[in-house]
């Protein structure tokens, strides 16, 4: 196992740790007393507090990197949907909500496959390859955000429809 791994793995097990207490027992508790998202603090807080930690045992060193990828792809997200939202009244809300949070999502999926699939010794067809893959990571999340709704409702309501 890598030096650098070893060194950091009581972050990482922490980082678990805190993800499945969000998961398992403060999501439940705070899901059963609320009406809105908006209204899930602890579940929002831990589940940062697991983001961090976890992001920082597995990149180390180049957290502030990874902290930092995150918040330009955040800005670019909020930008593309302030931008190619099509209402023009409510697009400043609209990519606050749901641009800022898609870009996120987007930046942590695009570190994941950075890391484990793109691979290339030639620098500017890694580049290329790094660009299309977010763009089509952000295009899918931006999507799913924009479409998706409460689709766990929808799926159910089809199959209530059925009976």
């Amino acid at each position: 196992m890598n030096e650098g791994i070893k060194a950091r793995k009581p972050i990482l097990i922490a980082g678990v740790v805190i993800l499945t207490i969000s998961l398992c027992f403060i999501f439940p508790f705070e899901y059963n007393r609320t009406n809105y998202i908006t209204d899930l603090k602890f579940t929002f807080l831990s589940l940062a507090v697991a983001m961090f930690t976890l992001m920082f045992g597995l990149m180390g060193k180049h957290f502030s990197k990874g902290l930092l990828f995150l918040i330009c792809s955040a800005l670019f997200s909020f930008i593309a949907w302030f931008f190619l939202y099509p209402s023009e009244s409510f697009s400043t809300i609209v990519a606050v909500w749901a641009g800022v949070p898609s870009g996120v999502i987007a930046g942590l999926l695009f570190m994941l496959f950075n890391f484990q699939f793109i691979k290339d010794e030639n620098r500017y067809m890694l580049f290329f390859k790094r660009l299309i893959s977010y763009l089509v990571i952000l295009g899918v999340v931006s999507i799913l955000f924009h479409k998706g709704g409460d689709w766990i409702f929808d799926i159910s309501e089809y199959f209530k429809s059925r009976k």
